[in-house]
């Protein structure tokens, strides 16, 4: 009986063992949404640098958010996909400063941005659960510089960057369990920061 099954089994997996050798991680007409934290935002670590180099006083905090986002990509063909990125990351610098008359201020540096982009994708390899892509993108990118302080009177505006552009060019890419989710990994420069992942869900 135990033969009987084995041979049964055997020969099962020898029937569908071709269908899995060609099948496609992805192919024309899957939709994939990704989610993704990303690591390695330019402006955190800018900030960071500047401010352990400059013997500034104690008291200077840097703190980040993101890179994190939504991506979404429609295969027009096995290899070609369109898409579209939302992505978000912040850098926020706070320091505390005592004045001649004894009184502590705190002043903060806050910066933000926003993009919203077009990807096109190419996907070098599709095979069983894995797909590796190449990735451009390009589109509207918004950032704005705040100052503020608990200080009497002091103002300062909120300013907007002068180049409202955000891109990305990197390689991605996703392994998943079963046919409908899975994980994504990137590494890169632009939206997005040097490195990201999160997971994938595919319709």
């Amino acid at each position: 009986m135990k033969k009987s099954l084995l041979l049964i089994a055997l020969s099962l997996f020898m029937i569908g063992a071709p269908e899995m050798a060609n099948a496609q991680a992805v192919k024309e007409g899957t939709i994939l949404i990704d989610a993704y934290y990303g690591y390695g935002s330019l402006y955190t670590a800018a900030f960071k640098a500047a401010y352990a180099n400059s013997g500034s006083p104690s008291g200077v905090k840097v703190t980040g958010l993101g890179p994190l986002g939504v991506r979404g990509e429609y295969l027009v063909t096995d290899k070609l996909g369109l898409g579209g990125d939302i992505g978000f990351n912040s850098t926020k610098v706070t320091q505390d400063q005592l004045n001649s008359s004894n009184n502590v201020y705190r002043y903060t540096f806050y910066t933000q941005k926003i993009g919203v982009m077009v990807t096109f994708n190419y996907h070098f390899i599709t095979k069983d659960n894995l797909d590796f892509y190449g990735v451009f993108g390009g589109g509207y990118g918004s950032r704005t510089y705040t100052f503020t302080s608990t200080e009497p009177n002091y103002s300062e505006p909120t300013v907007k960057g002068l180049v409202p552009i955000s891109a990305k060019l990197g390689l991605g890419i996703r392994y998943f369990f079963n046919d409908q989710v899975g994980f994504n990994m990137g590494i890169g420069f632009g939206q997005g920061g040097i490195l990201n992942g999160g997971l994938t869900i595919k319709i």
